[in-house]
């Protein structure tokens, strides 16, 4: 009960907090212009949250941008906000930098990124992988059996919309060709729409197979499934999603690697995997 109501409170969150954030950079542009004396505290808060809108705008309007690898740069103008802020504390100015900047901040990294994933001991290492159905690109059931007799990289992605996935593909497509010459199929599987899957295949322009997970049937056969996992607002992908999850099956279907991060934001690099596929992992 306790899960799901957090759950809810994630899906909430991500949007009312980056309007939140846009109103207060608006407010603090507009004490700047209108020749107010100079002010610590509201040049904290242009530090620490304006750098912070502009990075959320980028990821959620140009999620293959890539934008999403340098969340570092909000992270510590928040904090010299927040340094800037306190010289002076003016009360409402100190606020909204420790509030909506810091504390954001913070929150994104410490409670947001959270994916709150359970156990799952239905993948782990040298366990053979659950049979599942998916959807090709042109509209057939694919079932996992059609994978067997040769390595496959099984990357479960939550959608076009996220910043994330969409950078952990692009850097996984930049070396394709390392990993087909190894003979290896690439098969990425999320729950949108097989039209969102075609736009992506147009942009990445690489062979790789991608499926359409229809409602979630194999992310929740696999125990990956992932209620309210799309923020509020992203639109055109319902609420559900899937938990991002690497997987990489032998010829006979039994997993030889697995990711399943705790944090949505960490991801195994591609030489990672290049290495798990050579067995020095």
């Amino acid at each position: 009960m306790i899960k799901a109501l957090l759950g809810q409170i994630k899906r909430w969150y991500a949007i009312p907090y980056f309007l939140m954030c846009l109103i207060v950079t608006a407010q603090s542009v507009v004490y700047h212009l209108n020749g107010n004396t100079f002010s610590w505290s509201w040049l904290g808060v242009s530090v620490a949250i304006a750098p912070l809108v502009v990075f959320m705008a980028i990821v959620y309007s140009l999620p293959w941008s890539g934008i999403a690898n340098y969340i570092a740069i909000p992270v510590v103008a928040a904090f010299v906000g927040a340094l800037l802020a306190v010289i002076e504390m003016r009360p409402l100015p100190t606020f909204y930098t420790l509030f909506f900047g810091l504390g954001g901040v913070l929150l994104y990294i410490f409670w947001y990124s959270d994916l709150d994933r359970p156990d799952n001991p239905l993948l782990k290492i040298g366990a053979k992988l659950p049979d599942f159905t998916v959807l090709s690109a042109d509209g057939v059931e694919l079932h996992s059996s059609a994978f067997l007799g040769r390595k496959t990289l099984y990357i479960f992605y939550r959608g076009n919309w996220c910043p994330v996935c969409q950078a952990q593909i692009q850097a996984l497509a930049e070396q394709y060709q390392e990993i087909q010459r190894r003979g290896v199929a690439v098969v990425l599987i999320s729950p949108q729409t097989p039209q969102r899957s075609a736009e992506l295949a147009q942009r990445l322009n690489v062979s790789m197979q991608i499926c359409t997970d229809t409602d979630s049937r194999a992310a929740k056969r696999l125990g990956i499934y992932h209620h309210h996992g799309v923020p509020l607002g992203i639109l055109g992908y319902g609420s559900d999603t899937v938990l991002p999850t690497t997987l990489i099956a032998d010829e006979n279907g039994n997993i030889v690697y697995a990711d399943l991060p705790d944090n949505f934001r960490v991801r195994p690099r591609v030489q990672t995997l290049i290495s798990a596929l050579d067995g020095v992992w």
